[in-house]
């Protein structure tokens, strides 16, 4: 798929669906945090082609220090574009700004909760396609299945059919930062732990290592497979 034209339409869907909420005339900010140049910078261009610095400051404060939730809602396309091409700062400003989507959108008209949607998902794939990136799978995979609570297993399939090099980088990444000991009671963690210990994987990574485009990169999913295979023996004497 070409993932450059999937995340445009998904964005174009998100710019339209969220086109109802107008940058408010005034807006409260907590004087501490917000200074009069951080709310000018925010309002200095049309939406579309506010930088990430002239929206850096807003990003951090939505909502808590600046504005309302029409006020993000105004915003949130282009936030997301920037975090998505990586303009703005990485997973811990997808933490935060995902954090205001996650808490209400299910109440959300539904041509806003579908764009939501299509942009989550046009994002994964564009994730997939491209290593590194500032916001990690793992962190996207938090935000699909524990935060808007969106089945992961169609996600997992789409990385299951990928077989670009970055697919198994991540794979690779994956291997080396998931720790299957950790104590979790959510359906869509048993869910992943029971796929990361499965076939999977471990395709993901022989197709990987055979397409590798240099020999740092073939090593690096060949030890990642590795760790597959420690994990795989456990789960098969448990």
């Amino acid at each position: 798929m070409d993932t450059s034209s999937d995340l445009g339409r998904a964005l174009d869907g998100l710019y339209v669906a969220f086109s109802r909420y107008p940058l408010p005339t005034k807006t409260q900010v907590c004087d501490h945090c917000v200074s009069p140049e951080d709310v000018q910078s925010a309002r200095s261009a049309p939406l579309h082609m506010l930088t990430a610095s002239a929206l850096d400051a807003y990003a951090w404060n939505a909502v808590s220090t600046w504005g309302d939730m029409e006020e993000f809602k105004h915003y949130l396309p282009r936030l997301l574009e920037l975090l998505i091409l990586e303009e703005l700062d990485g997973t811990l400003l997808a933490d935060s700004l995902m954090r205001w989507v996650t808490v209400s959108w299910r109440s959300w008209r539904q041509t806003e909760q579908d764009a939501i949607v299509a942009i989550v998902g046009a994002w994964w794939r564009h994730t997939l396609n491209h290593y590194p990136r500032d916001v990690d799978v793992m962190t996207l995979i938090e935000i699909i299945a524990d935060g808007l609570e969106l089945d992961l297993a169609p996600h997992l399939a789409e990385w299951e059919s990928n077989t670009t090099e970055a697919a198994a980088r991540h794979m690779a990444w994956l291997m080396q930062d998931f720790t299957t000991a950790v104590a979790h009671d959510a359906e869509w963690y048993a869910l992943l732990e029971n796929w990361i210990t499965g076939p999977a994987p471990a395709a993901i990574l022989e197709t990987g290592f055979f397409s590798a485009g240099s020999p740092e990169v073939a090593q690096e999913v060949s030890d990642a497979r590795e760790v597959h295979r420690v994990w795989s023996r456990r789960e098969s004497s448990d």
